[in-house]
């Protein structure tokens, strides 16, 4: 493994506290919108585009699928009225990760299943806006497709993904750094799946937590 130049990792679930944030955010859309909304149905999709999610959810439930950009939408305000009431919080270790790696010389930035408007309101709100970001809708296929790993290290000037380590909470994240071919495809158990749900999608290693990857980073 040559030496890393980037680490991305993503954002609600990963290095923020998600406690039920986002699937709270899914429920108010949907139930606004008359649809029926399993936890069960929408974990395995965690960490995707929210447009593609309530296409599929409305082609499940025999409807037209032409409303999935204004459920978006939705969601996007339905996101930020759950974050005015559970404020966005790091996870344990990640900025003492995010500083350490950025100390030793390595890139750090995010990928998000998240638009833009989204993303940069938490971002904001932790103090790392100023950090590399790319949102789902800046991309032309979401995870697990590798287009935001790959726009990442664009605009990062990086390359060769052998350079390259992701870090994420759900299947899709998973499989986008695979996809990537990124040199380290790290699954966190401390989000929306635990390391058992992680363990059959590829990756290189699987941590309860981030202090986990701090260790084998050696930073």
């Amino acid at each position: 493994m040559l030496p890393l130049e980037l680490f991305l990792f993503d954002m609600a679930g990963t290095t923020v506290r998600d406690d039920d944030h986002v699937l709270e955010a899914f429920a108010r859309t949907a139930q606004g919108a008359g649809l029926d909304l399993e936890r069960s149905w929408l974990l395995p999709r965690m960490g995707l585009h929210k447009e593609a999610v309530f296409r599929e959810l409305l082609e499940v439930a025999g409807r037209s699928s032409d409303a999935a950009p204004s459920l978006a939408r939705a969601f996007e305000d339905a996101i930020e009225d759950v974050f005015r009431e559970r404020p966005a919080s790091p996870l344990p270790g990640a900025v003492e990760l995010l500083n350490a790696l950025e100390q030793a010389g390595v890139r750090v930035g995010f990928t998000t299943g998240f638009s833009r408007r989204t993303a940069d309101g938490i971002l904001h709100a932790l103090g790392w806006q100023e950090r590399l970001s790319v949102c789902s809708d800046e991309v032309a296929q979401g995870r697990p497709a590798p287009d935001l790993i790959f726009e990442a290290m664009r605009r990062a000037g990086v390359d060769d993904a052998n350079r390259v380590g992701t870090c994420g909470d759900t299947p899709s994240d998973l499989g986008a750094g695979a996809n990537a071919g990124c040199a380290i495809v790290v699954g966190v158990g401390h989000g929306t799946h635990d390391l058992a749900s992680l363990a059959p999608h590829p990756h290189t290693h699987l941590f309860p937590d981030l202090e986990g990857l701090r260790a084998l980073l050696e930073v």
